[in-house]
């Protein structure tokens, strides 16, 4: 097996959790979706940071921490979603509200649980709020970078064909 597949299915939990996140926040999807993600990130969390755990005791405490954490924030998007505050926050402001709350969530589980690689999909989810703000407000400017990359990406195709046929006799 490869080192990259090995990669892949070693960490596509993780991979899976900022999808799921990314899906989430560029749908604008319903609460209902937040509320259904956020005990699956539970759930890795406690499955990734099992092994760092060695006696019954610990992994009860892992659990225990790991459960409070996540439901604390199910508590948070309920408030977030409650009909008083529901009215004061647009859609696009419930969704990044969101996402720094997902954030937030994944990056504590990640210290609990002692993996490093959660750590990273919550730090990566908080520098997406304010980098899908931002290009929300610059549909211009995501175009041009989207042209650029392809571009770029023919350019390179383009001169490897060419180093291709210069290989043969």
């Amino acid at each position: 097996m490869s080192v990259t597949v090995r990669w892949l299915l070693h960490d596509s939990p993780f991979i899976a959790m900022l999808l799921l996140a990314f899906v989430g926040l560029a749908f604008r999807l319903p609460v209902a979706y937040w509320v259904i993600l956020t005990p699956i990130f539970g759930v890795i969390s406690i499955v990734a940071g099992w092994r760092h755990f060695e006696t019954r005791q610990a992994r009860l405490a892992l659990v225990t921490s790991l459960a409070l954490n996540w439901g604390a924030l199910i508590i948070a998007i309920y408030l977030l979603y409650n009909s008083g505050v529901r009215g004061v926050l647009n859609a696009n402001a419930n969704s990044l509200a969101m996402m720094i709350l997902l954030a937030l969530g994944t990056f504590v589980a990640g210290v609990q649980a002692r993996v490093w690689q959660i750590c990273a999909v919550g730090v990566a989810l908080f520098l997406a709020v304010p980098a899908l703000g931002w290009l929300d407000q610059s549909p211009l400017l995501l175009t041009a970078v989207t042209l650029v990359i392809i571009a770029l990406g023919g350019l390179t195709w383009w001169v490897s064909q060419g180093q291709r046929d210069d290989v043969k006799p």
